[in-house]
């Protein structure tokens, strides 16, 4: 068992509280965790021959059960004098079609893997994924509550702000992908990666819905 698991886990788990919380010297120190620990992924996983398929879905399982339990408590605490974090209507809106052509461009780049035309729209995936945290700080900023408004509005930002490091881990690994290339990373890791950034565009259709329309 490799100790970068344990040490993610708890990177993230900091970085979480830093967003939730607001705390710029919580992101300094999740910033030079993170680098550290993307020299080791690199070292461990991407460069290895051995990855176990079952392992990334399980994970991916464990993941759908966290949304799971947020998106159920937004819709269990539910205030009736209690607006949503913004405008369904807005930036939240927008973000849908971000990630949808995000999703459409790494299918894209998937089926076009190991080529020119390929890089491009691995590209064009980054690029959109960095428009949709760019929108979501725009989000957070403009929001008329925070996390300690009430409970229905904490359990929103907990559902958001999960999303928005997920989308912000995705970009990271892409961004990996891209400069350093398929020839020095294994098919299944690319498939991993393309497989993880689905997950995060297709959750957030269901943040979406629960969060902003019910």
């Amino acid at each position: 068992m490799s100790w970068l698991s344990l040490y993610n886990a708890w990177g993230f788990m900091l970085f979480l509280l830093s967003l939730f919380l607001w705390s710029v010297y919580g992101l300094v120190i999740f910033l030079f965790m993170g680098s550290f620990s993307v020299f080791y992924l690199v070292k461990e996983s991407m460069l290895c021959t051995k990855h176990y398929v079952s392992g990334f879905w399980m994970f991916i399982f464990s993941e759908i059960m966290a949304f799971a339990t947020l998106l159920y408590m937004c819709l269990n605490s539910e205030e009736v004098d209690v607006s949503s974090l913004s405008d369904f209507f807005e930036l939240p809106f927008l973000g849908c079609f971000l990630l949808i052509g995000s999703s459409l461009t790494i299918t894209a780049y998937h089926h076009y893997c190991g080529s020119k035309l390929g890089r491009i729209f691995l590209f064009f995936t980054i690029i959109l994924g960095v428009c949709f945290i760019i929108l979501q700080c725009f989000e957070f900023y403009g929001c008329d509550c925070d996390i300690s408004y009430c409970v229905y509005q904490a359990s929103c930002f907990c559902t958001v702000g999960l999303h928005f490091s997920h989308v912000l881990a995705g970009v990271i690994a892409l961004s990996v992908l891209y400069f350093v290339g398929e020839d020095f990373i294994s098919d299944s890791s690319i498939d991993f990666i393309v497989w993880y950034w689905h997950f995060v565009d297709y959750v957030w259709l269901f943040v979406y819905l629960i969060v902003y329309l019910s």
